[in-house]
């Protein structure tokens, strides 16, 4: 089986591989922060469907990195980045020893 055989589609982040597989990430594809594998063929060993797994992620990386696809933020991280930072600090007097 050659893993290196996949269709990137960058549009809907995911890949099908030439048996069938078909893998999507979530998030920005040229940093995924999370993976969705479907059913893998059959025959395959453990050691095989990880490295078709890896193989594909792969494959959606280098596409996404080769073509400076950017994912636009999403609105809750542009809030965060856009609020400053509060620090809490208690109202409370201070004790002190001295006389």
């Amino acid at each position: 089986m050659n893993f290196e055989t996949w269709t990137v589609d960058l549009a809907s982040s995911s890949a099908i591989h030439a048996s069938g597989f078909k893998l999507v990430v979530e998030g920005d594809p040229s940093n995924p922060m999370g993976v969705h594998p479907g059913k893998f063929p059959d025959g395959l060993t453990a050691v095989q469907q990880a490295r078709l797994l890896r193989c594909g992620l792969e494959a959606i990386m280098n596409q996404a990195q080769s073509q400076g696809w950017k994912q636009e933020k999403s609105r809750f991280a542009e809030r965060v980045q856009a609020a400053p930072a509060v620090v809490h600090k208690p109202s409370r007097p201070i004790l002190s020893l001295k006389k």
